[in-house]
């Protein structure tokens, strides 16, 4: 409302019909304009609300960050043998922001191997592999951002496995390691281990990539090694990257480009443990070519049910003979026999059910391994085996 004197010579009935007048003209235009704004703010309000952007990312982000587990690991990266390779950054990320770095120097060692990595602590499950690397036998670098996944490795963490030995029994065990391989071609997999147990979380792809002169300038002495092309015939021919015989075995070869991708094929198998009459089985683990682990207890075997499995690549087992004395031994199955083997006794069907049977013989000082289906037998003769007298219980 507007507020005015008495002009001079006018009665202050006179002044409140004035002031009465300019209050309802006062009126009249302040309405509207208000009117006006309230549905400019609720225009934009509702915009707002229906914009999924503003709606949903920052709700969900938040609840990501809130629902990432943590668990206690290491970080770990694998090669197969003769093929080493060093990580030039990245590594793996959480949705928590967090980073676990891979550039931990150059790797050699069998494929699917643990080997020592750089931190061990109570951190964030990854779920995206963000780096580059270079595969020293290739001379190529390799980059990869890719989804890894999440969820299986954190079911994995919450349930552990079982496990036992002597001392303790038997009692739960949990996965301590992430670990990463790197094939030749760019074929990266993902496993989570335990002392006794190891899983593919999944297998990936990289791509080929060039490294920019800017980006190689800018680098330290000790990053720009790994453009070096002196020092990549350097890493080649150490032994401690890769074994002599090993480079002797793989000169003038090429590079067996699928072969990785050849180890995770699966059948259907099951194992037939027979340590011979009167006798008990002890422990039996076992160790597949795509890298995984397990072992199974003596109320396990024989097993039963076939399992889709990849082949196996050892078998380690123990067992008492009627007085309590113990055995110990092992099968390190020849690579390309038992692949024979596989393909012979399975034909055409990957589903047929195949028996792998290992037999103790009566002096507790040999072990036969064969592999059986539906009446046909293939006899692994190549494998390595032992048997060993052990400590009595």
């Amino acid at each position: 409302m507007y507020l005015s004197k008495c002009p001079r010579g006018e009665s202050a009935e006179a002044v409140a019909k004035v002031n009465k007048y300019e209050s309802k003209i006062a009126m009249k235009f302040t309405k509207p304009f208000f009117s006006i704004i309230l549905s400019l703010l609720a225009f934009a309000s509702s915009c707002q609300k229906n914009d999924p952007k503003t709606k949903e990312l920052p709700i969900t982000n938040e609840s990501k960050k809130m629902d990432v587990e943590k668990f206690y690991w290491q970080e770990n990266i694998n090669s197969p043998l003769g093929y080493p390779v060093e990580v030039y950054k990245g590594g793996l990320e959480a949705e928590d922001g967090s980073f676990v770095s891979l550039s931990i120097g150059p790797d050699m060692g069998n494929w699917g191997e643990l080997r020592s990595g750089m931190s061990t602590g109570v951190k964030a499950v990854p779920n995206r592999l963000n780096l580059t690397w270079i595969s020293y036998a290739e001379n190529v670098f390799y980059n990869i951002d890719t989804i890894i996944d999440y969820e299986k490795m954190t079911k994995l963490f919450k349930e552990g496995y079982q496990d036992e030995n002597r001392k303790f029994g038997r009692k739960r065990e949990e996965y301590n390691v992430i670990m990463t391989g790197f094939a030749p071609g760019g074929m990266v997999v993902v496993w989570i281990a335990g002392a006794s147990k190891q899983v593919e979380i999944g297998r990936y792809q990289a791509s080929p990539m060039k490294i920019s002169l800017e980006e190689i300038d800018r680098l330290d002495s000790h990053d720009k090694l790994l453009f070096d092309e002196a020092n990549i015939k350097r890493i080649m021919a150490k032994e401690s990257y890769v074994p002599l015989e090993v480079q002797k075995a793989n000169k003038g070869k090429p590079i067996p480009f699928g072969l990785w991708e050849k180890y995770r094929n699966k059948f259907s198998w099951k194992v037939d443990f027979q340590p011979g009459l009167n006798r008990k089985t002890n422990n039996f683990s076992y160790t597949l070519f795509n890298g995984e682990r397990d072992v199974r207890f003596s109320e396990q075997l024989p097993e039963k049910n076939t399992e889709k499995r990849a082949i196996p690549l050892n078998f380690g087992f123990g067992w008492s003979d009627e007085s309590g004395q113990r055995y110990g031994g092992y099968v390190k199955f020849d690579e390309s026999e038992i692949f024979n083997g596989f393909s012979e006794i399975a034909g055409n069907s990957p589903e047929a059910p195949i028996t792998v049977e290992i037999k103790v013989n009566v002096a507790n000082t040999f072990v036969t391994a064969t592999l059986i289906s539906e009446g046909k037998k293939v006899h692994l003769k190549g494998s390595e085996v032992n048997a060993y007298k052990s400590r009595r219980d």
